[in-house]
């Protein structure tokens, strides 16, 4: 759950918009840079690495978290 609460929290600043798991990225117009930037502080905070070709497939907010769970568990 602090995954989901962390990726929303971080997207709601960045898009000053009200953001739900089934949110795109397109409709929180969150560019490449903005999703590159998410995808850092991600990386950083949760101790993971992100394939790039893995960012080609996140469309929704769920997909990062998705994503982020994923990984975290492989560790």
């Amino acid at each position: 759950m602090k995954i989901q609460q962390t990726i929303i929290s971080k997207l709601e600043y960045m898009s000053k918009k009200k953001v739900t798991l089934d949110s795109t990225l397109e409709q929180l117009n969150v560019d490449s840079l903005d999703l590159a930037d998410l995808i850092i502080e991600a990386e950083k905070e949760f101790q993971i690495q992100i394939p790039d070709e893995e960012l080609t497939k996140i469309k929704k907010v769920k997909d990062i978290v998705i994503l982020v769970e994923k990984l975290k568990s492989n560790i």
